[in-house]
């Protein structure tokens, strides 16, 4: 059963100084507290507890998928008078502000305040209750440390320059202006603090039940680093982070293995397709991977209970808000038909004995549809597809189908959200050694490029009805570095859309076919406070094509306003600004506050 990480904090008060940091009530700063292991260990799972609300979760969303080719606004029917709903409509067509919810990062940082409470709090426990060991307390430390480099890692992609600080706010007094440091500084001080958490991690093979994915293993601790990694050799242009995030990779692919060998892996009948990458049979992986949760697929999911809904992120997103059978978001018209994964009308599926086609949005095959509704982490039916086409045509449900049987009810919505699983790790490693291979045509001796397809091709398979030659992935098809490297792009958006990703593996992409920015420093060290476009390269047009995708007119227009690197990242929050003199504007909002209107 899916649990919630005990709480027993009070709750929480804005600040009237800085919008960055949220406070925890005195009860949670005053030395009585910081008692025994129950008080800090609660602390530790208020951090979790944080990282699972509403307003963290939609940003997991909107920063790592929103602004991709996967999603736009909700199109079809009137919402209008819902702030969730007008601010992702602003974002899409290209009118994002400093004042837009989804450009505030103080939930974030709350998260991160409370790692850091516990990493200066908690050592004094130990002196004080026997059972609160230093052993104990190095795992606490090794979670708050990584949970705390991940959230790092999702503001610098998000925002690029943003602050970093390791001190516990616990009062209002304590000053808390903070300058912006540059992202390479910030992705070096996560690196160093998850190598600090590989030094007492918790074993990945520790837990048997939710807590081997409900809190960050060791596998959890290698996968942000083969992330941090893979995003810093993709900006950078670095050979030696491709290599450490293969590193990483191989080390995680090696535990699940171990862990299906053992028979220990997880929960549920999940066969996994071959020896050699331990993936959960076809028959079972929706059901396993999205329905039950906590998989042995799985690496790290934030837990969600159904009952109290403390999170409503992926409901409001994907399934129903203001009471309406619809999400905010749909999924764009790229997942309703089947055709090629290259040129102009590229589509994400190219045959329908993916079972991926059917599983992810309702109503696909719908070709007057636009735009299809999210049915990935929101349908709880785990009934399985069967292989035949006409068994599969009763699950191609319309779109904004109210009544539609397969739909969750909502007082057990509990669907788990997935940060890092194993197919995910797999195609990172198969993204970095593409990135190794040579340039030219595929030779019979390049390993890189031979290992990479053999990652995506296990990982497609899995997901296939009928694994013949009318389906299945041929090597030969991928001749050279740039067609594999577009097919670990497409595979990674088969196999991961909807959770978080895509925008990220699009701006690694991008970075990767542009001139190398400077990373170490700010982008008002490069340009001041007003935004000189010279001063920064223009967005590769591969990149620019592919998120062009999702409109159905003035995608040129709207793509127009994204042409270099400042305007793939959020604005700083204006709440912040205000109040905050060490804080520099994002130079592309400089002018106004905002991007000129259509």
């Amino acid at each position: 059963m899916k649990k919630y990480l005990l709480f027993i904090m009070s709750g929480m008060l804005m600040t009237s100084c800085l919008d960055t940091i949220v406070l925890p009530k005195d009860i949670i700063i005053d030395e009585d507290y910081w008692q025994n292991r129950e008080q800090a260990q609660a602390m530790v799972n208020g951090a979790y507890k944080q990282m699972v609300t509403d307003a963290v979760v939609k940003r997991m969303i909107v920063w790592g998928d929103y602004r991709s080719d996967e999603m736009n606004y909700e199109t079809v029917q009137d919402l209008s008078g819902n702030s969730v709903w007008a601010d992702l409509q602003k974002i899409s067509l290209g009118n994002i502000d400093s004042d837009n919810q989804f450009s505030v990062w103080s939930d974030v940082y709350s998260v991160i305040n409370k790692c850091n409470i516990v990493l200066e709090k908690a050592p004094g426990v130990v002196s004080i209750d026997p059972a609160y060991t230093m052993e104990t307390f190095n795992t606490d430390k090794s979670q708050m440390l990584a949970l705390r480099s991940l959230c790092y890692f999702y503001l610098v992609r998000a925002y690029r320059d943003v602050p970093f600080t390791t001190v516990a706010y616990l009062n209002s007094s304590q000053d808390r202006n903070v300058a912006q440091s540059a992202p390479a500084d910030v992705l070096d001080r996560c690196i160093s603090d998850l190598e600090e958490a590989l030094k007492s991690p918790i074993s990945s093979s520790g837990y048997n039940d939710w807590r081997r994915v409900g809190i960050i293993t060791e596998d959890g601790i290698k996968a942000i680093l083969a992330d941090i990694h893979l995003w810093k050799a993709s900006v950078m242009h670095s050979e030696d982070d491709y290599r450490k995030c293969i590193q990483y990779c191989d080390d995680i692919i090696a535990s699940k293995k171990a862990a299906s060998l053992a028979g220990d892996g997880g929960f549920g009948p999940g066969a996994s397709t071959t020896s050699e990458y331990p993936l959960i049979g076809t028959t079972f992986a929706r059901r396993e991977l999205f329905v039950i949760g906590n998989s042995s697929e799985s690496i790290f999911e934030l837990q969600m209970t159904g009952t109290n809904d403390v999170s409503t992120a992926i409901k409001d997103m994907y399934f129903v808000i203001d009471k309406k059978n619809f999400g905010a978001v749909m999924a764009t018209k790229i997942f309703g038909t089947i055709g090629s994964e290259s040129g102009d009308n590229a589509t994400v599926y190219t045959t329908n004995m993916d079972n991926r086609y059917l599983e992810n949005c309702y109503g696909v095959g719908d070709a007057d549809a636009s735009a299809f509704d999210i049915r990935k982490m929101v349908d709880a039916n785990p009934n399985e597809f069967a292989p035949s086409d006409t068994k599969r045509d009763p699950y191609k449900l319309s779109a904004h189908n109210a009544s539609a049987v397969n739909r969750p009810t909502l007082d057990r919505y509990g669907q788990n959200w997935i940060v890092y699983r194993l197919a995910d790790i797999m195609l990172m490693k198969a993204e970095a050694l593409v990135q190794l291979a040579a340039d030219g045509a595929l030779t019979a001796d390049d390993d890189n490029l031979t290992e990479a397809f053999n990652l995506v091709d296990a990982v497609n398979r899995r997901s296939l009805a009928k694994l013949d030659d009318a389906n299945v992935l041929k090597i030969s098809s991928y001749t050279d570095k740039e067609s594999m490297e577009q097919l670990v792009l497409c595979e990674r958006q088969r196999e991961l859309c909807f959770e978080g990703k895509r925008w990220f593996d699009l701006m690694r992409y991008n970075y990767r076919h542009i001139t190398p920015v400077d990373y170490t420093k700010t982008m008002f060290d490069i340009s001041g406070d007003t935004y000189n476009e010279d001063l920064f390269p223009s967005n590769y047009s591969g990149f620019t094509n592919l998120v062009r995708r999702k409109y159905l007119e003035n995608g040129v227009a709207i793509m127009a306003k994204m042409g270099r690197e400042p305007f793939l990242y959020f604005p700083v929050p204006n709440s912040d600004m205000k109040v905050n003199p060490l804080l520099h504007q994002n130079p592309a909002y400089s002018e106004g506050d905002k991007y000129v209107k259509n």
